[in-house]
């Protein structure tokens, strides 16, 4: 039976999928089941399963892609198709996977990191990270029915990066650069601070992507946490209509901060030269650097030595060991006999006969 045009949904579970739609993303499946067919695609992808496909979704793929499926995939997205691409905390080097490659042609890129909360709120572990100031486009909250009623939007009163809270966890940051729009941020209080973790990409033509840094967000478990579930709303709004049009300020000058690199300690904690900072004003052979006048053993003083001898009118000759003399400061020692105090005897002594009665160490001498 031939589909429909653009009457499909479908969830890839070709690459060992995190998630899929009846494997942690039931929720979102209910949601998509009212409009649209929902379909698992195990095959390989191709240019003929991928027809009347109005959205397709992959949550953390673990396995790499092979080069003419991302061609099909950069066809389909050209050709007016809508892609949402979810990943995680460690990126590709964790998922062992390749998605960065098709992401990277439209300016996305997720990065090998992981978002953590530096304060504890509610949640247990730290890369649950709760974000409360992280929208960095109006437009987001507007769509998610954010915006205080009897208000008049106003372009000149700025974004309000508090209007939504959701949960974030083990999720990874992303980097956006034009023609892609950041829409989501860590905010000021997870780390890394003020980087993008949802972006979104409107191409030339009809076809949309979507880039989460966290599969987990919108998953069975965290989708009823917070507001996760009205962005996800809003995510799939903008993939399946043209209702939302982002504010092209917010658009142009996102409230993110660059992303700063930090040394891994541990690692460097394992090599010899960690208190050494490498650059150019140091010389190739660190071992110049230590100043080892002071602790040297040398012959130069040899010569000094052995004239010493002449002018001290010594004679030059081999020392010799000299027998030591050791004083012994205690008497000396006298064996001594423990005798029971119920016995008593007679000594007749040899040049002086006298009768000696002893009784428990004492001695009594008659004459």
């Amino acid at each position: 039976m031939e589909r429909e045009t653009h009457n499909f949904v479908v969830f890839n579970a070709s690459k060992r999928e995190l998630f899929t739609s009846i494997n942690g993303y039931k929720t979102m499946q209910k949601r998509l089941r009212a409009q649209w067919k929902i379909q698992n695609m195990k095959e390989e992808l191709s240019v003929e399963k991928l027809r009347g496909v109005k959205l397709w979704i992959t949550a953390g793929p673990r396995e790499k892609f092979t080069a003419s499926e991302l061609e099909v995939l950069k066809q389909y997205l050209d050709g007016g198709g809508n892609i949402l691409v979810m990943l995680g905390e460690g990126g590709e080097n964790k998922f062992d996977t390749n998605i960065n490659f098709l992401l990277e042609e439209f300016g996305i890129m997720v990065n090998n990191d992981a978002v953590v909360r530096n304060v504890y709120y509610k949640y247990f572990h730290p890369k649950e990270a709760l974000v409360s100031n992280g929208v960095l486009n109006r437009e987001i909250s507007r769509a998610a029915g954010k915006v205080v009623t009897g208000i008049i939007e106003d372009e000149n009163i700025g974004n309000n990066a508090q209007a939504l809270t959701f949960v974030y966890p083990y999720g990874a940051t992303l980097g956006v650069m034009k023609p892609a729009v950041a829409v989501l941020s860590t905010g000021s209080v997870c780390f890394p601070l003020n980087r993008p973790v949802l972006a979104f990409y409107h191409g030339k033509e009809a076809g949309k992507l979507v880039v989460l840094g966290s599969c987990h967000m919108f998953c069975d478990q965290y989708i009823d946490k917070e507001e996760n579930s009205k962005i996800m709303d809003v995510v799939l709004q903008w993939l399946m209509s043209d209702t939302i049009q982002l504010n092209q300020i917010d658009a142009e000058d996102p409230e993110i901060t660059d992303y700063t690199m930090l040394p891994d300690t541990g690692c460097l904690s394992e090599q010899l030269r960690v208190c050494l900072q490498e650059g150019d004003e140091n010389p190739r052979d660190f071992t110049s650097l230590f100043d080892m006048s002071l602790f040297n053993f040398s012959t130069d003083t040899l010569p000094q030595v052995i004239s010493a001898y002449k002018q001290l009118n010594v004679k030059d000759e081999p020392l010799q060991l000299i027998t030591p003399q050791l004083e012994t400061p205690l008497p000396q020692l006298q064996p001594a006999v423990r005798i029971s105090p119920s016995l008593q005897f007679s000594v007749v002594c040899k040049f002086k006969p006298q009768i000696c009665f002893a009784s428990s160490f004492r001695f009594f001498h008659l004459p």
